[in-house]
């Protein structure tokens, strides 16, 4: 768990987390690792299950999807303050709609896609906030997808 990072603070500092008060924060921290990965690492395999969200803090990730006939097609990139893996968080989907690679070194926030549920089921405030901005995320992540793969099929045309 980070231990030369203190994550109650850093926590305080993305704006996902702007609302929660200092003793939700420090929850939160205590179910939270600050992870690094290389570039050209994998994060995230394409259907495998879902076991974390993370918060990317410094770096950028490229989202990848296998297109049947097409092949792995870009989605999109994420970069900053970004949520990743936020199906994670969802009580049906339970695997990986895409694979995530790190494009440069970058430094996140891993969450425990358990402990948070637990914590958001224990807490209806942070429950609500939290999955009240994974809901934006999800909309926001298939509108993306959605039109990458309009424009990838109007190019096959």
């Amino acid at each position: 768990m980070g231990a030369n990072v203190d994550l109650p603070s850093l926590l305080k500092t993305i704006p996902f987390f702007y609302a929660l008060t200092a003793v939700q924060l420090n929850r939160l921290a205590e179910i939270t690792d600050y992870i690094e990965i290389a570039p050209n690492a994998k994060l995230i395999e394409e259907g495998n299950s879902i076991d974390f969200l993370y918060i990317l803090v410094e770096g950028e990730v490229t989202v990848t999807v296998h297109v049947p006939s097409i092949g792995l097609v870009e989605t999109c990139t994420f970069g900053p303050l970004d949520i990743i893996g936020w199906s994670a968080m969802t009580p049906v989907v339970r695997q990986r709609m895409g694979t995530v690679t790190a494009s440069t070194h970058c430094k996140l926030l891993r969450f425990d896609s358990k402990w948070f549920t637990q914590l958001c089921e224990n807490d209806h405030d942070i429950g609500f906030f939290i999955y009240r901005r994974i809901s934006n995320m999800a909309a926001r992540s298939f509108l993306t997808t959605q039109l990458r793969l309009m424009n990838l099929l109007a190019e096959q045309l």
